[in-house]
């Protein structure tokens, strides 16, 4: 396992970017939303969030109730101390995942809107397979990352995955996809993805803004889950014996 001193790109984020949206995002609320309904499936005693951020999926990873350990990692000092200050229980690490993993395995592996963020992605899902006990939830975006440049760079981005490359690259790391989701059409992509090119990102938001986000959170559950550039999947460790499959993009219906 190779550790590393905190980011300061991400330490600068997280000051400068990140900040409410996280809370109060229209999208980032229907996020958790949609991983609660895939984690109440799920048995896991164990679990390990890897870029885990500021701790915000703490209680919604713990929601379902006899999670004995909870491990987040991240590459950010200023992302885990927040993390440390909204939940005490859990165990806080740097550790940059496209360049190692804990030893050990997990029930559950956990990863939400990372994968975007690493230009190493192969790597990264290559080292949550080592932990990976029983069951990987990822969520990061889909869509066309030229179209969205504006945004998605502002934010730390390097890619949005076209339909079916995720799950490819799962395959290629030793999972099975047993499902995923394609949320966010038409309210959230393309339009409010447009609308995101046009600004600049603040970890600050105005009155309006607050107002405006909680407006829109009623409004998304009228968004497909079938399609749309918010990509949720759910995998398995898959046997070192069998072979890898010819994957296809598969999706869901969520019942957004």
């Amino acid at each position: 396992m190779q550790r590393q001193a905190s980011d300061p790109r991400y330490d600068e984020l997280w000051e400068d970017v990140y900040g409410q949206i996280q809370a109060v995002g229209p999208t980032h609320r229907h996020l958790r939303r949609l991983l609660g309904k895939q984690l109440a499936e799920l048995d896991y005693r164990t679990v390990v969030d890897v870029g885990c951020g500021a701790g915000d999926n703490a209680a919604l990873l713990r929601r379902a109730g006899g999670v004995e350990r909870l491990v987040g990692l991240d590459v950010s000092a200023a992302a885990l101390e927040r993390a440390r200050a909204c939940d005490r229980e859990g165990e806080y690490e740097l550790l940059d995942i496209e360049r190692g993993g804990l030893g050990g395995t997990f029930d559950l592996v956990f990863s939400s809107l990372l994968l975007e963020h690493l230009p190493d992605d192969r790597a990264a899902l290559r080292n949550m397979r080592a932990m990976t006990g029983r069951h990987l939830l990822v969520a990061t975006m889909a869509g066309d990352f030229q179209r969205y440049r504006a945004w998605d760079e502002q934010v730390g981005h390097v890619r949005n995955y076209a339909r079916g490359e995720l799950e490819r690259r799962l395959a290629e790391a030793g999972f099975e996809v047993e499902r995923t989701v394609y949320w966010g059409f038409p309210l959230y992509s393309p339009l409010m993805r447009r609308l995101q090119n046009r600004t600049r990102a603040t970890a600050h938001l105005g009155a309006g803004a607050r107002l405006a986000a909680a407006l829109l959170y009623p409004l998304f559950f009228l968004n497909s889950s079938r399609r749309g550039d918010l990509l949720i999947a759910l995998a398995s460790p898959r046997s070192p014996r069998s072979a890898v499959p010819a994957m296809e993009s598969s999706s869901v219906q969520d019942g957004a």
